[in-house]
């Protein structure tokens, strides 16, 4: 079963309006740009669910899932390090910074005029940014990195011995 690509722009209002409506598909990595500037290298598509519908409190809803893997650069090593992102979020449609102070802490605004599309790669892509790590790194002993920098023993042993120069200096010492 093959998930299709969710639409470019759809009417947040209505589907909220309608009951709970489903839309769940990929966003491809060319329609999220400040992403793939963010990143070094990026999936091809990402997966997003997104859940419209009214609460309790008849408050239109957008509740979403998003996934993906992007690789950045490792803040130990400088490698390239292979990160899962996976975002988790509750919006409410409002329209003035009224509405959005009026939500509970749990919710966060999405400021949408009521006439006005919502692009769902721009929701998508703003999670996706939201789950970027703040330093990403391998798991420790995945780096790639020598930390510790004593001479091996071997290396020891076989390193010729150099004369002291202040030797002369030490005999004229003890007379």
């Amino acid at each position: 079963m093959s998930i299709s690509e969710l639409p470019e722009r759809v009417d947040a209002y209505k589907l909220a309006d309608q009951g709970p409506q489903n839309l769940e598909g990929t966003v491809p990595s060319t329609r999220l740009l400040r992403l793939s500037e963010s990143v070094l290298r990026l999936d091809t598509q990402f997966n997003a669910h997104l859940n419209f519908d009214r609460d309790a409190e008849h408050r239109r809803i957008v509740r979403g899932d998003v996934s993906g893997q992007v690789v950045l650069e490792c803040q130990r090593c400088l490698q390239p390090v292979s990160v899962a992102l996976d975002g988790h979020f509750t919006m409410a449609v409002v329209y003035n910074d009224e509405m959005a102070k009026a939500l509970p802490a749990d919710i966060d605004p999405l400021m949408l005029l009521p006439d006005e599309p919502l692009v769902v790669a721009e929701l998508v892509e703003d999670e996706l940014l939201l789950c970027l790590p703040m330093h990403a790194m391998h798991d420790d002993g995945e780096c790639q990195i020598q930390t510790e920098f004593k001479p091996d023993d071997a290396e020891a042993e076989q390193a010729p011995v150099k004369d002291n120069p202040f030797k002369v200096l030490e005999s004229l010492k003890r007379s």
